[in-house]
């Protein structure tokens, strides 16, 4: 419930507000994303294949900052149905 109450508010895991924007019909999905300095960006790469596994394809790519107070901000367009994998 609290991460339901949480994610209808911009707060949460990045999958779960892309679910929320896509089921809302939504066509652009942007995300500030914080990746864990110690993690190489595997956490981003996984954030971002969760996204595109549930409609959304990524557009642009923006990072800012250093170490712990280092951003990426992600943009995503929902997937055009007529276009397979597009």
């Amino acid at each position: 419930m609290l991460k339901s109450f949480l994610a209808k508010r911009g707060y949460g895991a990045i999958d779960d507000l892309a679910r929320i924007a896509y089921k809302r019909g939504d066509a652009i999905f942007i995300n500030k994303f914080h990746p864990r300095p110690t993690k190489n960006d595997t956490d981003l790469a996984q954030a971002i294949g969760a996204v595109e596994a549930i409609g959304w394809v990524l557009i642009d790519r923006q990072s800012e900052g250093e170490g712990i107070q280092r951003f990426v901000s992600l943009t995503f367009r929902r997937r055009e149905s007529t276009v397979p994998n597009a």
